[in-house]
């Protein structure tokens, strides 16, 4: 797979936030960093994991977006030939491979819902999926919280998902997944996620 430079991304990530302000960019970087320090506890490419999370979201250039987003994310760094954090924008926002437990609004066309459906069916999920999804799940800001605090924020602000309790399992399940791996809670890479979960 073809990825940029951390350098490249966080430039491609600053032009799509002039383009569109918002907490979103924190929040990537969030999940850049999460990523990148769960990689670095299970032997794989912090590099990798840190540009995924940086430009999983980069489809938000487009303005406010729902679902549509990660076509747009997909597209765009398919087109510059980075076909690895592409996957990334089209994955990040199903942990259960599920298109229709998406919380938020389904802003896409028939077209594209059905790309998103069979490039979900065609996708065998691998650690770098696994990472950018939970990165995507404990990211509050710049910094990591308790999942149960950043899902029920998703939840508060877009109402409920119809397989919304499907798609948190699933969040739950990658989670337990790798605390077993690495052998500790997830949330003692971050010594942040107390404040920012209680503050």
């Amino acid at each position: 797979m073809s990825y940029p430079t951390r350098e490249e991304a966080r430039a491609l990530l600053e032009w799509a936030h002039g383009l569109n302000p918002g907490p979103w960019r924190e929040h990537s970087l969030g999940v850049a960093r999460a990523g990148e320090k769960l990689a670095e506890a299970l032997g794989l490419d912090a590099d990798r994991a840190w540009i995924n999370g940086c430009l999983h979201d980069i489809g938000r250039y487009e303005g406010p977006r729902g679902m549509r987003h990660v076509v747009a994310g997909h597209d765009l760094l398919l087109d510059k030939g980075w076909d690895g954090p592409a996957r990334a924008c089209m994955v990040h926002s199903f942990p259960d491979g599920d298109i229709d437990a998406y919380i938020g609004p389904h802003d896409v066309s028939p077209e594209e819902d059905a790309r998103i459906r069979a490039y979900l069916a065609a996708c065998k999920f691998d650690d770098y999926d696994r990472l950018v999804q939970l990165g995507d799940a404990i990211s509050w800001g710049e910094g990591v919280c308790l999942m149960e605090k950043r899902i029920v924020n998703v939840a508060m602000r877009y109402g409920p998902a119809p397989k919304m309790i499907e798609k948190w399992r699933a969040w739950f399940d990658i989670k337990e997944d790798l605390e077993r791996r690495i052998g500790k809670s997830i949330y003692a890479l971050f010594p942040e996620a107390a404040e920012n979960t209680l503050g």
